[in-house]
């Protein structure tokens, strides 16, 4: 251990080191830390000398990390994670009167599903509870929590390690979804109507296929799909634009039948269903806070898992 170095570091060092990273800003960091610009500036000089390197350099407005800051900051993150679960120790989360930011990962998906009760949840409580929401998928959450990027992730994940916790939300199932102007939405969707028509398919990694292609190939079929999304919250609005398919989960597209009036059927062969799970790092276990958020979660899966439609006869 470099004691020396130790004495010379300080939380408050820390803090800047990691807002700075995040907002790319003297002054929006000053603003979000209490301090003024000077003390920000003082911190970050002293963490220059300790480690020898400028960190932060301005390029084109902002304050851009060196490789040396890139190289430090999940550290720098994971550490003051560890710093704040010791000080949350033993006490209860007060939502009525404790001060806390929670960070999220989340696609849009699990945005669409979550993010509207639990602001209603915390709708009287907005001035001590806010919620930063980072985008992430099934090939990037685990990094992102381990490099302390995000507190929790909630979505579609697979089995996590060991050193994660997972608690299952609900569970959740494929159905197709096409526009009421569709002619695939009159009468029964067929295999073979399935088949002869075009599809859109939603990959936030940017795979061409996905679920509804491995269940298809292990059936000895595949599909047409004509194109391929990065989001789905751009699905809907693609669907009442054209006559593609999409078989995506049922959570994704049910919020939107009424707005965009789609319409939604059982896919016509087996799929699965999968488990929609919050996933957090074992290590948080102690922190109130974040068993307050799972509690919130959880409550809210009970009320905002997806029911049904039908289209066809």
């Amino acid at each position: 251990m470099n004691e020396l170095k130790l004495r010379s570091l300080d939380t408050s060092a820390l803090l800047v080191f990691h807002t700075l990273a995040d907002e790319g800003s003297v002054g929006r960091t000053a603003q979000r830390l209490g301090m003024t610009q000077s003390a920000v500036s003082h911190a970050l000089n002293r963490l220059r000398g300790l480690w020898n390197d400028p960190l932060f350099v301005r390029s084109g407005g902002r304050m851009e990390p060196t490789q040396k800051a890139l190289g430090l900051a999940p550290g720098i993150a994971a550490a003051l994670n560890e710093l704040d679960v010791l000080l949350r120790q033993e006490r209860a989360f007060d939502p009525e009167t404790d001060r806390r930011r929670f960070v999220i990962g989340m696609s849009d998906y699990a945005a669409a599903v979550f993010l509207p009760g639990l602001i209603d949840r915390s709708a009287n409580n907005m001035d001590r509870i806010t919620f930063l929401v980072r985008h992430t998928s099934r090939a990037a959450g685990f990094e992102m929590l381990d490099r302390g990027e995000v507190e929790c992730l909630v979505g579609s994940f697979p089995t996590a390690p060991k050193r994660l916790r997972q608690l299952s939300l609900f569970r959740d199932r494929f159905v197709c979804a096409v526009s009421a102007g569709n002619p695939l939405a009159s009468g029964a969707l067929t295999l073979d109507r399935y088949l002869s028509a075009r599809h859109v398919h939603v990959s936030l990694a940017g795979e061409p296929t996905g679920y509804a292609d491995r269940f298809l190939k292990r059936a000895g079929h595949s599909r047409d799909v004509a194109l391929t999304l990065g989001h789905f919250l751009v699905l809907p609005h693609v669907l009442t634009a054209s006559s593609l398919v999409a078989t995506e989960p049922l959570s994704v597209v049910e919020p939107f039948v009424d707005m965009y009036d789609l319409r939604l059927t059982d896919p016509p062969f087996e799929t699965d269903d999968f488990a929609f799970s919050c996933v957090w790092r074992g290590r948080s276990d102690g922190d109130p806070g974040l068993a307050w958020l799972v509690s919130v979660l959880k409550s809210l899966a009970q009320t905002s898992a997806p029911g049904g439609g039908s289209f066809g006869s």
